[in-house]
């Protein structure tokens, strides 16, 4: 079974790729098209994007390279 990461885990393994490729925070905002402050709650694990920002993150998540590990259960309210 593939590892499944919890939110919190995935906001730790995109700041990690962000940092190993000197991206800044507002770099990385600007490649999700959001404000500096939601990529850096994004990145410390402080919120998930909403509904209406989720394709705004995946936009991050596929510049950063790390589409496999998203998973349904990431979206439900329950997921930590």
């Amino acid at each position: 079974m593939q590892y499944r990461p919890t939110r919190t885990e995935l906001a730790q393994l995109i700041n990690q790729a962000r940092l190993d490729r000197h991206l800044s925070i507002r770099s990385a905002a600007r490649i999700a098209g959001v404000p500096a402050a939601t990529v850096q709650g994004w990145l410390a694990g402080r919120h998930f994007p909403t509904p209406a920002l989720r394709p705004k993150f995946l936009l991050l998540v596929e510049a950063l390279g790390l589409t496999e590990h998203l998973h349904a259960a990431l979206w439900l309210d329950e997921a930590n």
